[in-house]
């Protein structure tokens, strides 16, 4: 199942749980996502201060991962600022030097492609099994891996300008970029399943989720519901995952598994409702959405 294998390549957060250095509860209220895993709906615990990466004996000793020596150099006191690392997690800004940056480079666009591959394979199936039809994944991949790499190309920079007003304005800065990322994750939530469901290109698939964000309806409903839902599967979540250690990692990745495939199956069965209504010239109740 794909959320599950997510998770649990997350490398990073996976050694976190299994060695926790304390808990973390937390409420995540997410807007649909094509890929929504068990990182998705709870943060996994702190690092044990303790805890040396796997695959390195130690900051600059050379031949480890680049991301666990920059983890293992810790973090200059009174900093606050982190980066987050596809599948491997947190490291501090403070240690991303020229080698580091050209690694992160590589991560990078390995995980954009890794993604829409995952994505268009996923959401395609989930589409088909949704309209009782038969399809295969070579060919979900093919036609929807292209828009689906420029959808999260775009993710991944909205995200690296999203950091710019925090690193330099502080708690101000989040203050500032916060409802904003609220705001373009309620507009665009729907554009990576218009890709597949409709087979629509990426900018049609960005105006039209605006347009159906901004007409509300059903579109409002369902996006408070799944905030709403998210948030209260993501409590115990965090919990098993903060306090279960090995147990509750293997408790807790199924359960988001089951979680984030019901999830987002019904956003790819809202988005097909959506454009039939739209072909129709129709606007459905809320209600008929949830």
């Amino acid at each position: 199942m794909v959320p599950l294998a997510l998770s649990l390549l997350n490398l990073e957060n996976v050694r976190r749980t299994l060695d926790p250095g304390g808990v973390t509860i937390n409420l995540e209220f997410a807007f649909p996502t094509p890929l929504l895993d068990l990182w998705s709906l709870a943060d996994p615990p702190p690092p044990a201060p303790d805890s040396i990466p796997v695959g390195d004996a130690g900051p600059g000793t050379g031949g480890g991962d680049p991301f666990d020596e920059a983890r293992a150099g810790g973090q200059p006191a009174g900093s606050e600022h982190t980066l987050e690392v596809p599948l491997y997690g947190k490291i501090p800004l403070e240690a991303v030097g020229p080698e580091l940056a050209g690694w992160f480079g590589l991560v990078l666009v390995g995980s954009i492609v890794l993604y829409a591959a995952v994505a268009a394979g996923y959401l395609g199936g989930i589409d088909r099994r949704l309209r009782d039809e038969r399809g295969s994944t070579l060919e979900s991949l093919i036609r929807y891996t292209p828009s689906l790499l420029g959808y999260y190309a775009l993710v991944f920079a909205a995200f690296a300008v999203a950091l710019v007003p925090p690193l330099v304005a502080g708690i101000a800065g989040l203050i500032v970029v916060f409802p904003l990322i609220l705001l373009v994750g309620y507009l665009f939530y729907a554009a990576p399943f218009l890709i597949v469901v409709d087979d629509a290109s990426l900018p049609a698939s960005l105006r039209r989720s605006y347009a159906f964000a901004v007409g509300g309806g059903a579109y409002l409903a369902f996006a408070v519901w799944h905030l709403l839902f998210a948030a209260v599967a993501s409590l115990p979540l965090s919990l098993v995952v903060s306090l279960g250690g090995a147990v509750g990692l293997a408790i807790a990745a199924p359960v988001a598994a089951v979680v984030g495939l019901l999830l987002t199956a019904a956003t790819v069965s809202l988005v097909q409702e959506l454009v039939a209504w739209e072909g129709d010239g129709s606007s459905p109740a809320p209600a008929d959405s949830v």
